[in-house]
């Protein structure tokens, strides 16, 4: 095996895992979104209506992006799946601010930034490599 090759492999992004992730994703964030209507939440933000068949659009497309991203920069460089791991998270914490301040119904807030947080922790745990993918 070369350098490159063993380099490769030594962190590679765990494609089945983050499908896995992607599914559980949408599944919580579809609750979520249930529990949000039965409160009371609206469902505007920023002057527009958030359907419920936006929530599993929105999460199937930020982590396949990023489950993108992240397998083609763990192709070159082998800490990629553990920093894209912490990037995501980071990204979700720091993009809550924008349901909470995107509504005016306390309902659809915390629904809204409670679907980026469990999104960020849902892909944290998908795409961390497990200790059984190190090689060596």
């Amino acid at each position: 095996m070369t350098s490159a090759a063993a380099r490769a492999s030594a962190r590679p992004l765990n494609v089945k895992r983050l499908v896995l992730g992607i599914v559980v994703a949408v599944v919580v964030n579809l609750i979520v979104y249930a529990v949000g209507s039965a409160a009371g939440a609206t469902w505007i933000a920023n002057g527009q209506a958030v359907g419920w068949f936006m929530v599993p659009i929105a999460t199937v497309v930020a982590m396949a992006i990023g489950g993108v991203i992240t397998w083609l920069l763990a192709r070159r460089w082998d800490k990629a799946t553990i920093t894209m791991a912490w990037v995501g998270i980071v990204f979700a914490v720091i993009s809550v601010p924008g349901p909470l301040l995107g509504s005016t119904d306390t309902p659809t807030r915390w629904a809204l930034a409670a679907m980026h947080i469990t999104t960020g922790i849902i892909w944290f745990v998908a795409v961390l490599p497990s200790r059984s993918s190190k090689v060596g």
